[in-house]
């Protein structure tokens, strides 16, 4: 999770879930589209009691930004006030194209000692001036290298326009603002919490894919019992409808051949782990046969999130991936 001192600050991942005992809302901001649920841990999983999208004004957010400041709060109150929430705890989770990520390698140490590390380090990782973001980590597992453990971990830096202009929206909406997360962390704690897709996907110690066709770019990342094992962004590769797929408009082809690239450079560093299962979702899932488009171009079998075992939700998923997955959370 992605955190200023003026959120709930946390650990990134670990085997432990916390869940906070009350409702808690949780909202994806995306540059076409605004997802939003309401929610909280039951016994049986998580109970979303409330979920609903509306077009976010064209022009007000676009990649991670708030554009238009008074234009976006006024849809939100109108949206909010429609939909009767009940809750004033808000998460928020974000994708944006000026995150800068790098993978690394640190000694298999405590959490505390990796901020340590981090602390003093964090410029010959990242080419940023430290004082403009964010930096937070996630360890994505633990490998071998001469019989030594050590550990991959993520560091991401966001830029602090993003995260203090986020929490001023928030606020302003009567809001308390509480987490910020990545959709990365969100989609990953999600399939990590479950263990059966759609009623019949098995995800439990598999190897899979899932991608995120949303709207400006595709997330795709790849995990194993829970762990990422990659992680790559294409920028600039959706922007697709139903009517341009079908006109050939939109090249589907350009973006499963990066796809392939990035498989393909999982397949160099993970010869054993083959991909079993691609998972698909985000706003441009739904386009029909989608999923036997890439099943086809890639050779692997290929849905469409609709379901997870552990989520009661009275409409499919699909869209509230990374709204869902925000709403867990990690015990340090």
């Amino acid at each position: 999770m992605l955190t200023s001192s003026k959120y709930k600050e946390e650990e990134p991942l670990n085997i432990k879930r916390l869940f906070l005992p009350k409702k808690v809302l949780s909202i994806d901001i995306g540059t076409y589209e605004t997802k939003v649920v309401e929610g909280k841990k039951t016994n049986e999983g998580l109970d979303i009691n409330k979920s609903f999208s509306f077009l976010t004004p064209e022009g007000a957010y676009e990649d991670g930004y708030i554009l238009e400041n008074e234009l976006l709060h006024y849809v939100f109150k109108k949206e909010f006030n429609k939909n009767k929430l009940s809750s004033n705890t808000a998460y928020i989770t974000i994708k944006s194209n000026s995150l800068i990520k790098k993978e690394i390698e640190l000694p298999s140490v405590s959490h505390n000692e990796i901020k340590g590390i981090l602390k003093y380090e964090t410029k010959e990782y990242l080419p940023v001036e430290i004082k403009d973001f964010i930096i937070q980590y996630k360890i994505i597992n633990k490998v071998k290298n001469r019989d030594i453990e050590k550990l991959n971990v993520l560091l991401v830096a966001v830029p602090k326009k993003i995260v203090e202009s986020h929490f001023i929206f928030l606020k302003d909406l009567g809001l308390k603002p509480t987490v910020l997360d990545l959709q990365l962390n969100s989609s990953s704690k999600l399939f990590k919490y479950n263990s059966v897709v759609n009623g019949e996907y098995n995800i439990e110690n598999n190897t899979f894919a899932i991608i995120d066709l949303s709207y400006l770019s595709t997330d795709v990342t790849i995990i194993k019992n829970g762990d990422i094992l990659l992680n790559e962004n294409i920028p600039d590769s959706v922007q697709l409808s139903e009517e341009g797929l079908n006109r050939g408009t939109r090249n589907i082809n350009n973006l499963i051949e990066k796809i392939s690239l990035i498989f393909q450079k999982y397949k160099t560093k993970h010869i054993k782990d083959q991909i079993e299962m691609i998972f698909l979702y985000g706003g441009f899932s739904n386009i029909e046969d989608i999923d036997l488009i890439f099943e086809n171009s890639l050779n692997i079998p290929s849905v469409i999130v609709k379901s997870m075992d552990k989520i009661y939700l009275s409409e499919d998923l699909n869209k509230y991936v990374n709204c869902i997955g925000s709403i867990i959370r990690v015990e340090g």
